[in-house]
């Protein structure tokens, strides 16, 4: 049996969810301060029989309604000399910035896409830049390189580096999170590391107070456009799992429903958000500003959003409009609603537990996800295959890592695609892995592959 939970802003749910995907048992109640407390109350609330059956364990996130203070990192670039407004953290927010910290610079390496090398890397100068920053207390680093989705050597040079220097160092790599943006990979490896402290306290937390309640089944995260995460592999990359409520309520629904294709407006407190779900996968996008207003180069869900506070009158035309607009998108998908308040939400038979209880449901239901990014250079069609399958191998050890059974791992996605602005033979690679979490027999996630 599975337990998902999703800690909100007003409520608390717990859903308990049998092998065959039912729900066998549900728990609401008010949220309060601090999510262990927040935890141990609607477990409290749960059949003490059923519970003690669980054999894995689904959490939400949602960074964005919970700020958090953010460490500081010295940020290291790999790349030729740019102008200051293209600089490591340029354009991040001043909040964001100041928590951050102004340690960042940039040393001569990198690669193009099509792999050639532009400089080979300044090992002494990233020698000097890992002192400086231990000599200021930061111990945290992130590391990016130009091209490093096709040569991800600089950076594993580099973390060599600071790793001999400061010994302890907490490293991230651009390569291993983000996608050909520069930038906006950098500013995904920067804000993870910035962010390992919360994922840590965050994930103690959860894990203390599901002790406390005798539940010894493994935490797993939700990740920001469906699927799970274990919470050793949520610590060290913690930005993959960051906003997961809206993703887990809209799947949850369309599964709850047994509808293939959907259209969910998930209710939340301050706004009414409207995304869709073909085949079990939620539509996403990188597009737009992430976390904190900062260009962050990873998925998230693709929502319609509605403020509560822009609402005029009962609000219904509104509504309808949003979920024109989502529609427009996916043709024929069933409108589900999923939240709290749904009242304008115009579905017939809508069982208002059930709608509370999507997110949990969502990440009751949800296998672990891994992915894999990358662009390649293929001097034909066997060696596009040999790296394809690399790339394959690459996502499932990553599947592996990040918690799922092994017996159970599998590709569900696997495409290649040239690089147009690039000379022949340069091709992006994007491979999608899941797998049930570890131990736990295989359950119908309704994801198709």
């Amino acid at each position: 049996m599975r337990l998902g939970v999703d800690v909100g802003r007003v409520t608390t749910v717990a859903v308990l969810v049998g092998p065959d995907g039912q729900t066998m048992a549900r728990a609401v109640v008010d949220s309060v301060p601090g999510l262990g407390e927040s935890l141990l109350a609607v477990l409290a609330e749960l059949p003490g029989a059923q519970t003690g059956e669980v054999d894995t364990v689904g959490l939400t996130t949602d960074l964005e309604r919970r700020p958090a203070r953010l460490r500081p990192v010295a940020a290291l670039r790999i790349a030729p000399p740019s102008h200051p407004s293209l600089g490591p953290l340029a354009d991040w927010p001043a909040r964001a910035a100041r928590e951050v910290g102004p340690l960042h610079t940039v040393v001569p390496g990198g690669s193009a896409l099509t792999g050639r090398q532009l400089a080979p890397l300044d090992r002494a100068a990233v020698a000097d830049f890992a002192r400086r920053a231990a000599d200021d207390g930061v111990t945290a680093f992130s590391v990016a390189a130009a091209g490093a989705l096709t040569r991800p050597d600089p950076e594993l040079a580099a973390a060599e580096v600071i790793a001999e220097t400061v010994p302890g160092a907490e490293i991230t790599l651009s390569h291993e999170l983000g996608r050909s943006g520069l930038r906006e990979r950098e500013n995904t490896a920067v804000l993870n590391a910035a962010l390992r402290p919360w994922a840590a306290r965050l994930s103690d937390t959860a894990e203390r107070a599901l002790r406390v309640d005798g539940l010894q089944a493994p935490l797993y995260l939700a990740r920001n456009t469906g699927g799970l995460i274990s919470a050793a592999y949520f610590r060290t990359y913690p930005v993959l799992a960051i906003a997961s409520t809206a993703a887990s309520a809209v799947r949850g629904a369309a599964l709850a429903a047994g509808a293939d294709r959907a259209v969910v407006v998930d209710a939340g407190a301050a706004e009414l958000r409207c995304a869709s779900v073909t085949d079990g996968e939620v539509e996403s996008s990188d597009v737009g500003p992430g976390l904190g207003g900062v260009d962050l180069d990873l998925d998230r869900i693709r929502t319609d959003v509605l403020p509560r506070a822009d609402l005029v009158g009962t609000g219904a035309e509104q509504v309808a409009d949003l979920v024109e607009r989502v529609r427009r998108r996916i043709p024929g998908g069933v409108l589900l609603a999923a939240g709290g308040d749904c009242g304008l939400v115009p579905v017939r038979a809508q069982d208002p537990e059930a709608a509370i209880a999507a997110a949990g449901y969502g990440a009751a239901r949800s296998d672990i996800v891994a992915e894999v990014d990358q662009v390649v250079v293929a001097g034909g069609r066997g060696d596009l295959d040999r790296l394809l399958g690399l790339a394959r191998d690459q996502a499932l050890a990553r599947v592996l890592a990040a918690g799922a059974a092994p017996a159970t791992a599998r590709v569900a996605f696997a495409a290649h695609t040239p690089v147009s602005y690039l000379p022949e033979g340069v091709h992006r690679l994007r491979v999608r892995a899941v797998g049930s979490p570890s131990g736990i027999p295989g359950m119908t996630s309704g994801r198709r592959t």
